[in-house]
């Protein structure tokens, strides 16, 4: 098993060119291809709604609609000039993908023909005020999604491995989406929190480990039930320093709403190491 066309949103903000490092570290060890996707938008969605469009005179929408054109592609060219020459230095194959950000149905159709998107917690969407969360994006694409922290993070994500593991789908979907980085990584710590969880991993999951080729995983039980989950991921992202985390993203769609659980919410909204997240 292995990841063999990796999605990774880029723009031409700072915090771009450490993920762009990221996913050209995981492409190589896993010797896929990148596509790197900028989030394009329309002038329609800029600028339709706005009431003083109606009282524009047809030459001022003209010129707005040419401006428009002209500062997507200036931002597109931005963002896919670092990235191209990137890439090409590191020898790792790439496509280059202008999705619609007008609405986060386009980032997810794009993510569910990858094997893995690299995102930031949250894409913004050039020349415009638009985001799409990452968090939507994995909760409907049916792939995982590596969420990068914004500005203070660097390769290699998936070394020193930290699995937040319960007994759910959600958390069994997130293991057997990171194999291709489980197998590749020199340590493995397997967090179970809570007060009655067993003290060890049972045989079967140890022989899955084991069978995809993973290092023999060390086993943390935290008991403790004053923190919440989120700060005792977070305090043990720190002693252990993982550099990636492996954890089910929970929570449901309710019409266009996503209502995540608390945990999920937690990690996203201050990201403390890259987090491999499916649901």
């Amino acid at each position: 098993m292995n990841y063999h066309n990796i999605l990774v949103l880029v723009d031409a903000g700072k915090a771009s060119k450490a993920r762009l490092a990221v996913a050209i570290d995981l492409a190589r060890r896993c010797n896929a291809s990148l596509t790197g996707v900028f989030l394009s938008t329309t002038f329609l969605a800029t600028f339709g709604a706005r009431e003083a469009v109606a009282f524009m005179t047809p030459e001022d929408i003209s010129r707005l609609l040419d401006e428009q054109v002209a500062a997507v592609s200036a931002a597109s060219a931005r963002a896919r000039t670092p990235f191209e020459s990137a890439v090409r230095e590191a020898g790792v194959p790439c496509f280059w993908e202008e999705v619609s950000g007008d609405g986060s149905e386009y980032l997810i159709a794009a993510a569910r023909r990858h094997d893995l998107s690299i995102l930031p917690s949250i894409c913004h969407v050039g020349v415009s005020d638009h985001v799409v969360s990452a968090a939507e994006v994995g909760m409907a694409c049916g792939s995982p999604v590596l969420v990068a922290p914004e500005g203070r993070y660097q390769p290699p994500a998936g070394r020193r491995v930290l699995i937040a593991w319960k007994d759910s789908r959600e958390a069994a979907r997130a293991l057997n989406d990171a194999w291709p980085i489980l197998c590749r990584a020199e340590t493995i710590q397997v967090l179970k929190i809570g007060d009655e969880v067993e003290a060890a991993l049972d045989p079967m999951l140890l022989r899955q480990l084991a069978l995809h080729g993973c290092p023999e995983p060390h086993v943390v039980v935290d008991r403790d039930s004053d923190a919440s989950t989120g700060e005792i991921l977070r305090r043990h992202i720190g002693v252990s320093g993982a550099d990636l985390v492996v954890m089910g993203l929970y929570g449901h769609s309710r019409l266009r709403e996503i209502v995540l659980g608390g945990v999920s919410r937690d990690l996203l909204h201050d990201t403390p190491a890259a987090l491999l997240m499916s649901h």
